[in-house]
């Protein structure tokens, strides 16, 4: 037995991310027409954050049926991105398939907002950012999901010796990045963070426009 989604909920899901792949490092268009001006072509799904079934991946057995086959628990994807999830959950978790639903419905709404040149510049340059540097990108988002208020970071080796006089530091070290430095001055460069340095250590803080694509908010 399946959980399926009506298609009133695929239909919703597709919308409410202007039928674009949920992925941030894809956001591919999923529809398109046919040669036949009747019919459209469609590389869309709605995939199941939790499984539809006992024998899915990421099932969740304390959810009812309707829970389960609810606009809640559905993500829409490319049909490659959809396989790409289900075939490797320890790397795509129900906590970073909502991550992505949430940037992926934002991101529709400023594109709903904003001029086309400027929702189209943005749009290249973060699919651009998330394919050279997906890693990073993760845990700059999962550090600023844990504290949404948190704009700046410094970098060290996990060899180097450091103290801070605040209470906290979001850190990413060189031995987790490979070429961090040079990851970082490509968003140097495309003005998604600044170099802010006072002392030996490098630190850098994130642009409003960057916290906002990484958050989804």
């Amino acid at each position: 037995m399946r959980d399926d989604f009506p298609l009133g909920v695929k239909e919703l899901l597709a919308k409410r991310v202007a039928c674009h792949c949920s992925n941030p490092g894809c956001r591919r268009v999923t529809s398109g027409p046919q040669e036949d001006p009747a019919r459209v072509i469609n590389i869309g799904v709605a995939a199941h954050i939790t499984a539809a079934s006992p024998d899915g991946p990421r099932y969740d057995a304390s959810l009812t049926a309707e829970q389960r086959s609810s606009t809640e628990n559905g993500i829409w994807l490319c049909q490659a991105c959809g396989k790409l999830v289900d075939n490797d959950t320890l790397r795509y978790t129900v906590a970073g398939l909502k991550d992505w639903k949430r940037i992926a419905e934002a991101a529709a709404t400023r594109e709903v907002e904003q001029p086309l040149m400027a929702r189209s510049q943005d749009r290249n340059l973060f699919t651009k950012i998330e394919k050279l540097m997906p890693e990073l990108l993760a845990e700059m988002r999962k550090d600023l999901s844990e504290h949404p208020l948190t704009r700046e970071f410094i970098v060290l080796s996990k060899f180097w010796v450091y103290s801070s006089s605040k209470e906290r530091d979001t850190v990413y070290f060189y031995e987790d990045h490979p070429d961090l430095e040079n990851k970082l001055r490509i968003l140097q460069n495309y003005r998604l963070i600044q170099d802010i340095r006072y002392t030996n250590t490098p630190r850098y803080v994130i642009s409003e426009k960057f916290a906002e694509y990484l958050t989804g908010i």
